[in-house]
């Protein structure tokens, strides 16, 4: 296969994925991918998906791709807190949630950590369509609460002080009667405790 071909039929996917290739053309040979990233013509990401060495990834097709690297996943934690515009930091790598084993991987379009949660708590995410490209994103909700629960280190008010939590986008996103629906489900004193020291952190 040329890669002229190549190239003209998945220009315009966020990332190329191995099976998807082998799909559209079953006689493909897999030397060729090898071939072409010593050409420079693409980069290998994880396993089975590439990008084209010279497309500029956006955030869309970032978080769309941090839900494709590692299946089922959905981002959340303070990457989604951002979006949120709930905490001020600039987050540099893309947290996701996850039920395989937490890990992190390091690519050449950026860095992306999963946290592994129990399946019963894979939930409470909405997808977000955005041009050629959709993503699964914590609802605020879900992603004060992931963040809560997985975070140990955080755990007193200070602590929470710290985060600089925008109260007023606080109060205008977050539905407390589904906050406290979804903090029945992960049945943790624990978490209780905190978000009682946050709702007093933001004057709730």
């Amino acid at each position: 296969m040329k890669y002229l071909d190549f190239y003209n039929t998945f220009k315009n996917r966020a990332l190329i994925d191995m099976r998807e290739v082998k799909n559209i053309f079953p006689d493909f040979e897999s030397r060729r991918f090898y071939e072409w990233q010593k050409k420079g013509y693409i980069k290998k990401l994880f396993n089975l998906f590439y990008v084209f060495a010279d497309k500029t990834i956006d955030e869309n097709e970032n978080y769309f791709i941090s839900n494709k690297l590692v299946e089922p996943s959905y981002v959340s934690m303070e990457s989604a807190l951002r979006i949120y515009n709930l905490i001020p930091e600039v987050v540099f790598l893309t947290t996701c949630i996850a039920t395989r084993k937490t890990r992190m991987l390091e690519t050449s379009i950026g860095n992306f950590q999963y946290r592994s949660i129990k399946e019963n708590l894979f939930f409470g995410y909405k997808i977000v369509n955005n041009g050629n490209v959709a993503y699964k994103i914590a609802e605020p909700e879900k992603a004060i609460l992931d963040f809560l629960y997985l975070r140990s280190d955080i755990r007193t008010e200070d602590d929470i002080s710290e985060l600089r939590l925008n109260e007023e986008i606080y109060h205008e996103l977050i539905n407390q009667e589904k906050l406290k629906k979804y903090l029945k489900e992960f049945n943790s004193n624990t978490l209780s405790k905190k978000i009682k020291r946050l709702n007093k952190v933001i004057k709730l």
